[in-house]
């Protein structure tokens, strides 16, 4: 039976041959993944996994995630109209509001009577939403409160018994819940906005929705601002999407194998520590998808990752052979000649 020779070991020809299907297979795995969050009936947002990460690394993916808790952008304050008087308001949407409305003028040239029901439409939304936050403004004001007031027993309790971990994760579930039916009110008269402008272009524009951004969504792309992607949070899911699709084809092929395989250790690695899967850190892993005991699925698969990373897998019928051999063999050999010695 022929062999493969790596460094002081010998793989068979099975052996080669099952390796070769567990990287095509992982590599599917990974590249259906992402494929299937581009699906829009899907709606695949990061937000939805990372806000539920538990265990010590949890407060760090929560940073990762803008106003996850919505509290800049219920943020109530007092503005004056042209006469002078003063309205409260969500300042932060009536800012993305007034920024959509300008640019929406200066990108579509609009006769004199498309103008007025621009303003109309405009004015109407203004003074709902000006109206939205006076009706609401105690509940949002004691939201906070109670809000601040959980920050601070959280941080000076140190009790971790199973009951004080489900008094905490509930409380804390229950705030963005809170927030979130407002935000969602918010976010909806957005859109809504979105869509009754564009109609005054064209009538098949109308439902278009997503493009009010307010400044605590675009999150560090106020600093590295990108024309095709304005909120911080569709920059993580397109990252997440394209990263998978990426990896996964790579296996596949087989080529850049090793730095696939390095790609996707370290996607499941934040998955083992997002979900953390040990014994009494509440809440714990639904047992639809199995019992787990610190080696959960993802702990299987980042160690065969890890396998694949340290073999030559890719140029055993994939196209890192070709990469190797006409090339990269003689890149490594002058300017790392160490690692030929493992190889």
């Amino acid at each position: 039976m022929s062999t493969v020779k790596y460094s002081p070991f010998r793989f068979g020809f099975i052996a080669v041959v099952l390796i070769v299907l567990l990287r095509i297979a992982i590599g599917w795995h990974f590249f259906y993944e992402g494929l299937h969050k581009f699906d829009p009936a899907e709606g695949f947002s990061a937000k939805g996994f990372l806000g539920v990460a538990k265990g010590p690394t949890a407060e760090l993916y929560y940073e990762m995630l803008p106003d996850l808790d919505g509290l800049q952008r219920l943020e109530i304050g007092s503005v004056k109209d042209d006469k002078e008087k003063e309205h409260k308001t969500f300042i932060v949407y009536e800012i993305a509001w007034n920024e959509f409305y300008n640019r929406f003028l200066k990108k579509h040239a609009l006769n004199e009577k498309q103008q007025k029901e621009a303003a109309n439409i405009f004015n109407r939304y203004l003074e709902s939403l000006r109206n939205g936050a006076t009706d609401i403004e105690k509940d949002v004001n004691a939201f906070k409160e109670s809000k601040k007031r959980y920050k601070e027993t959280k941080q000076t309790l140190r009790n971790d018994t199973a009951f004080e971990q489900k008094r905490r994760w509930d409380a804390m579930m229950k705030y963005r819940s809170e927030a979130g039916t407002w935000i969602d009110m918010l976010d909806g008269m957005s859109n809504g906005l979105q869509s009754d402008l564009a109609r005054l272009v064209s009538p098949q524009l109308a439902g278009e929705s997503g493009k009010i951004i307010t400044e605590p969504e675009r999150g560090y792309l106020k600093y590295f601002p990108n024309p095709c992607v304005q909120s911080q949070m569709r920059a993580m899911d397109l990252a997440v999407m394209y990263g998978l699709s990426a990896i996964g084809l790579c296996m596949i092929l087989g080529i850049c194998n090793r730095l696939a395989c390095l790609g996707g250790a370290i996607f499941l690695v934040n998955v083992i520590l997002t979900t953390y899967p040990v014994p009494g850190v509440y809440p714990s892993l639904p047992t639809a998808v199995g019992n787990f005991m610190f080696v959960s699925k993802d702990a299987i698969e980042l160690i065969a990752m890890l396998f694949l990373a340290s073999i030559p897998a890719g140029r055993w019928a994939g196209l890192d052979y070709f990469l190797w051999h006409y090339g990269g063999k003689y890149l490594v050999k002058k300017f790392c000649p160490l690692l030929i010695e493992c190889e």
